[in-house]
């Protein structure tokens, strides 16, 4: 498939359409639509054989049983504003946890950004325009896999890693065991689920429907991210309040309602020469919190 947006001049035309939006824009459905036109990311939609399967649950029940094998539908305003947040900071890696078909997504913007700028100079890390996803269910891991188109599979490194509940602070909480080792720009927090672990912890046990998740991951490696880090977590309002409550350095924080996502971004002083470069290549040494 040959796509006009892989063959504009430069990215200044994808620039200009970029400003056409920001992150409260995918909720009208014109938007979307005009969005998902101009990217021609139809093709990310492709349904597979897990997709045709009955759930088990009821609907209220879906996320929070450990039974299901079918994956969750796509939303695509949520898909959407990841593809722009990616395109419009310009984000070298992204750390994801959870996967699905937002992974897709992430990584065809990683591809557009990798077609219009190749290898960037003086940036450090290993690897440039690239997704890390991580998950906790081997199952799910495949059915991304299989999502993937084989133009992507460069841009994306699937890992698993077990979960453990751990005592952070006094707080119940949890961890994967296992993360990449990676400073990301962007971080999208859509896991682990309550089914993670089915053991207790001090007599504590997330595997019940009226727990809600509640990840600890961020703030142990915090003091390693960045200036100019973007924090998205689709819905899970629990877990934001966790993260305010503990995250220590100048976060910018904004809830919308509407979208039901949250939003952190942290807005310090670059740290030195390296990081400036990487800024300003980013974010054009100023900070894109809409």
């Amino acid at each position: 498939m040959k796509r006009k947006v892989l063959n504009f001049d430069n990215f200044k035309k994808i620039t200009n359409f970029l400003k056409k939006f920001n992150l409260k824009s995918f909720v009208e459905k014109k938007k979307i639509k005009s969005y998902m036109d101009f990217f021609e990311l139809h093709y990310l939609l492709k349904e597979i054989s897990e997709d045709k399967i009955k759930n088990k649950n009821k609907r209220y029940l879906i996320q929070v049983k450990g039974n299901e094998k079918k994956p969750l539908a796509y939303e695509l305003p949520d898909l959407c504003r990841l593809h722009w947040l990616v395109l419009t900071r310009r984000v070298f890696n992204t750390l994801e946890i959870g996967s699905g078909f937002s992974t897709v997504f992430i990584a065809d913007a990683k591809n557009i950004l990798k077609k219009y700028f190749g290898k960037v100079d003086d940036i450090r890390c290993e690897k440039q325009f690239h997704i890390y996803s991580i998950g906790e269910d081997k199952h799910f891991l495949n059915l991304t896999k299989k999502r993937i188109p084989k133009k992507l599979k460069s841009h994306i490194t699937l890992m698993f890693s077990k979960v453990d509940i751990v005592n952070y602070q006094g707080k119940y909480a949890l961890k994967h065991r296992n993360l990449p080792n990676i400073s990301p720009d962007l971080i999208y927090l859509d896991g682990p689920s309550l089914h993670a672990v089915k053991k207790k912890f001090m007599g504590f046990s997330f595997n019940k429907i009226s727990r809600v998740p509640m990840s600890a991951d961020i703030l142990y490696f915090e003091f390693f991210l960045e200036p100019g880090t973007f924090i998205l977590i689709d819905g899970r309002g629990a877990n934001a309040e966790f993260l305010k409550s503990f995250l220590r350095r100048k976060w910018k924080y904004f809830y919308d309602k509407q979208g039901d996502c949250h939003y952190f971004e942290l807005i310090e002083k670059p740290w030195g020469e390296w990081n400036t470069k990487k800024m300003k290549f980013c974010l054009k040494n100023k900070f894109k919190f809409f």
